[in-house]
């Protein structure tokens, strides 16, 4: 599976999370693949959620690292 695919079934698995943050080596990954650069804060927006960067080695998670 590609990064977009896991974050789609994060974002499918807890629907009412606002935020979900990935592992620093797969965000550069990700925003290429949703086509999006990070804004000012670092964050992008996909499926109407704010994706951030959640540091080295961490999981694909909806709760704050």
């Amino acid at each position: 599976m590609d990064i977009r695919q896991l974050v789609d079934i994060a974002i499918d698995e807890d629907p009412r999370a606002p935020c979900l943050w990935v592992p620093s080596e797969l965000f550069p990954e990700l925003c290429a693949a949703i086509g999006q650069q990070p804004n000012l804060v670092g964050a992008v927006i996909y499926r109407n959620k704010t994706i951030r960067d959640g540091g080295p080695y961490c999981d694909i998670t909806t709760r704050a690292p």
